[in-house]
């Protein structure tokens, strides 16, 4: 692999040395379409979705991650600053940032690609790829192809690739300003972009500044924990302000007032507060971003090109939370008889007592401040070569950096507060007052995760005809890569005066060879009847890992055209996805062998003592994917304002990476009995121990079990369905109408956890994709006005979590946007400016009622409501 990519790039200097080689007969410009390494070709067998300028622009969104939500092969559920859970990866979203998620199989499925080059990983654990930071103003256009796509780019595309391409030949200036709000919740935006061409050469450059208000909980009335009034559960807690005492397992709820040693025959046993904390938390935090891109390009001679872009990006937010993680302002503890405050229920003779209390009103919610940022640079040589053929050379770097700092109860302040014996500095969590100095320490834990992601390397590629046929010239590309991926992680923890620092780095080094060739079997000079276009591409791609080993990638795509208009395209491939650093490193933070003891059945006393055994993996290997897909693109020659496409798709992905539960939910569970030991020998444990990791707790005479609960290959999940797109257009007197749809139907939806388990159905149920997704619209323009309206629908699904399973109604929304354009005018400094009025769901619709803690799902919904926003755009 180093000796190719040392000779192509040798090569390549040779190229720069001998000085300038004839131009092609043709100076247009050839562009990289996204599913193909082949220039000026669309991707062979594949559809890909394209969103133009005009219609990011015709959907004003807070991030290109909030834009790309609409389009219905982009699950909803996932990553998003909402959630402090990254759903089905081995982290958590600490830093609050957004990822994709086609077809509903997880982001670490979807690669995303800025100008067809990988950025660099996000999350304090490099579970996913940010592209919030991207600014819309700078792109030209944002390419989707929801179809395997490991053949061609290697790594992560199991599900396919969403390809951000920057607006390189944008000339002149762009300004805009957007201003919007919602009950409660606010944004603002304002972006400029440059851009010129000397001939020679072009350069652009944008910035955009975008805030927005925190949407706390308590300012939408669906966000609640008790829904007994819809027939649901109660899910509030019992740790609660004023809150409960218990003893020996009964409870007993402290009066509002509090409660003394001289009025504790009021303490009823049996009775327990409850209390509403989890609308008390943020549902967006409060954020501030900023974002550059640039671009630019010069001409060193008719055969030489150098080209340089970057991206830089930083975003701050603080968030309002109840609990992440093991920082919390909920807790249940001890309190002894030393404390002066110290209250014994009737009849009741111990020392000790615990409490369930909420800290919020002493000490507030748990305030997180966090910030995140980005920096791509990529950069390289186009080369023009005899007989049309080109060459690149290019290398690139990136590198984030986050961290959440949260100020958090210090256990060590707590014990010390609630046995202390001066009533001045002792806590009082019986209901009354407490003193500043009883306060005052208790705030002084801290919990700092922080994590920077680098990823560096370099790429040559050669692209060109190798001879023609009939059918037309036979293409080829072919290319060399290294990347090196460095994950860098840790934490301040512990007394904020004086934290313990808890640190890990690995990195991975890759190399990969592909090819892609296309073969126009059938073209504009041999076409026959039946047969009016016929092309067949071949790609293959070669990965070499220096930790998991090497994959072999193919795909096969081939587009038949029978008859003018009408294109029948299909692909078949295979696709991979590497483990994550994170998951390969067995001493990762929190890793040992945890005491634990659960309710086991067969235990004499219905308990049992083992160990958990708490690490990453060295020995993951890829996961693995099976994809096919079957496209009619149909333009009918009587109705040739008018397109309609069908896709069926299917992705069998297997060996998947995930993480089996600990505790007694995997001691019972068939599905995880494999990995499950009972009466472990000493050499088993000590096969762990000497691997460096520590046992966590008393290690008892006899070890009843041992379970691994190492991250390991151990899911499969099984998708397929159908997407469809369809649209007319008008023209006459009133302008041009377009009628469109859009839509993905998910028809199965099939999850294996262990190799072990029954393949279940799961379409349609909580945390997996709806049936169906869709948006419908009409879009009316006429001289300087414009106006879209847009029916956004999401089918109902099972909440399987309830008894009995709820079904849960679906969700539609509608969006209006009027628009004017100014256009010629006296004043010649308004012409070019544009104003919109957008509202995005018009009619307020509340989220559905949904049977789980807060009432309503974040993966299928939004809590922001009607959210009104105006947008000036200025081009000078």
């Amino acid at each position: 692999m180093r000796r190719a990519l040392f000779w192509t790039t040798a090569a390549g200097a040779v190229l720069l040395a001998t000085g300038p080689v004839q131009a092609a007969e043709t100076d247009v410009e050839e562009v990289v379409v996204t599913g193909s390494r082949i220039r000026g070709v669309e991707a062979v067998g594949s559809s890909v979705i394209t969103l133009g300028s005009d219609q990011i622009a015709k959907q004003p969104s807070a991030s290109v991650h909030d834009l790309l939500k609409t389009v219905p092969q982009v699950a909803g559920f996932g990553i998003d600053p909402s959630s402090a859970v990254v759903t089905g990866t081995s982290g958590t979203n600490t830093t609050r940032g957004s990822a994709l998620n086609l077809r509903g199989l997880g982001s670490q499925a979807t690669l995303v690609l800025l100008d067809g080059r990988r950025l660099p990983a996000s999350g304090v654990n490099g579970t996913y790829v940010d592209p919030s930071s991207i600014p819309a103003l700078a792109l030209s256009r944002i390419e989707v192809v929801a179809d395997g796509a490991s053949a061609v780019y290697g790594s992560d595309a199991v599900a396919g690739v969403v390809n951000f391409i920057i607006n390189k030949s944008f000339t002149g200036a762009l300004s805009q300003v957007r201003a919007g709000y919602a009950d409660g919740y606010d944004q603002r935006q304002f972006g400029q972009m440059l851009g010129h061409d000397w001939g020679g050469g072009r350069a652009m450059i944008a910035f955009e500044h975008a805030v927005n208000s925190n949407l706390n909980g308590s300012e939408r009335s669906f966000i609640r924990s008790d829904l007994t009034a819809d027939g649901g559960r109660d899910f509030r807690g019992s740790q609660c302000n004023p809150g409960n005492i218990v003893v020996a397992g009964v409870p007993y709820a402290i009066p509002v007032g509090g409660v003394t040693a001289a009025t504790a025959a009021s303490l009823v046993p049996n009775t327990r507060n409850r209390c509403e904390t989890t609308r008390l938390a943020d549902v967006l935090p409060k954020q501030r971003r900023d974002s550059v891109v640039l671009f630019a390009e010069q001409d060193l001679s008719d055969s030489l090109k150098v080209r340089l872009e970057g991206l830089y990006a930083k975003r701050k937010y603080v968030a309002n939370a109840i609990q992440q993680g093991s920082s919390s302002v909920v807790s249940t503890f001890n309190v002894p008889s030393t404390n002066p405050f110290f209250v014994r229920p009737p009849g009741v003779t111990a020392n000790t007592v615990s409490v369930e209390y909420f800290f919020g009103p002493e000490l507030g919610l748990l305030r997180q401040h966090g910030f995140y940022r980005v920096t791509h640079l990529a950069g390289g040589f186009d080369i023009k070569l005899p007989a049309g053929w080109s060459a690149t050379l290019d290398g690139f770097y990136g590198r984030t950096d986050e961290a959440q700092n949260t100020r958090r109860i210090l256990p060590a302040a707590l014990t010390a507060a609630l046995t202390s014996r001066d009533p001045n500095t002792a806590f009082n969590p019986f209901g009354g007052a407490n003193t500043a100095a009883a306060r005052a320490n208790l705030n002084t834990g801290l919990f700092y995760p922080y994590a920077r992601n680098l990823i560096s390397g370099g790429e040559a590629t050669a692209n060109g005809t190798l001879f023609d046929i009939a059918g037309g010239p036979v293409r080829l590309a072919v290319g060399a890569e290294y990347t090196r991926y460095t994950l860098s992680a840790g934490s301040k923890q512990g007394a904020a005066a004086a934290p313990t620092f808890l640190f890990n780095s690995s990195s991975r080094e890759q190399r990969a060879l592909y090819g892609e060739l296309l073969v126009p079997l059938v073209g504009s000079a041999n076409e026959l009847s039946g047969v009016r276009r016929l092309d067949v591409s071949l790609a293959y791609r070669i990965d070499d890992y220096d930790d998991v080993g090497s994959t072999r990638n193919p795909k096969i795509g081939v587009t038949w055209s029978p008859i003018d208009g009408l294109q029948l395209k299909g692909s078949y491939g295979t696709s991979f996805r590497a483990p994550l650093l994170q998951d390969l490193l067995l001493l990762r933070g929190g890793a040992a062998l945890v005491v634990t003891t659960v309710p086991d059945p067969l235990a004499a006393s219905g308990t049992s003592t083992g160990l958990a055994v708490n690490a990453g993996n060295p020995n993951l290997t890829p996961e693995e994917a099976t994809s096919w897909s079957f496209t009619a693109d149909w333009i009918p020659a009587f109705l040739p304002d008018s397109r309609l496409s069908l896709t069926w798709f299917s992705v069998d992905y297997e060996n998947q990476v995930s993480n089996p539960p600990r505790g007694s939910s995997t001691l019972l569970d068939p599905n995880y009995q494999f990995l499950v030991t009972r009466n472990p020998s000493p050499a088993l444990i000590q096969s762990f121990t000497s691997q460096g990791l520590l046992i966590n707790g008393i290690l008892p005479p006899n070890v009843a079990w041992l379970q691994n609960a190492q991250t390991q290959n151990l899911a499969g999940t099984k998708v397929t369905g159908f997407d469809i797109d369809a649209s007319y257009r008008w023209r006459g007197d009133f302008g041009q109408l377009v009628l469109g749809a859009t839509g993905s139907y998910t028809d199965s939806f099939k999850i294996q956890i262990s190799p072990v388990a029954p393949v279940l159905e799961q379409v349609g149920n909580l945390a997996t994709p709806v049936k169906f997704r869709a948006r419908a619209y009409l879009d009316w323009s006429n001289g300087p006005y414009a106006a879209v309206l847009t029916l956004n629908h999401s089918s109902g699904y099972d909440n399987a979590l309830a008894t009995p399973v709820q079904r849960i109604e679906r969700y539609d929304t509608v969006d209006l946007r009027m628009a004017y354009t100014v256009e010629d005018t006296a004043v010649k400094w308004f012409e070019g400016i544009s104003v919109s009025l957008d509202i995005q769901n018009l009619f307020d619709q509340d989220p559905p009622y949904v049977n789980i803690d807060g009432g309503w799902d974040p993966g299928h919904a939004s809590a922001v409501g009607r959210f009104v926003s105006m947008t000036v755009a200025k081009r000078w």
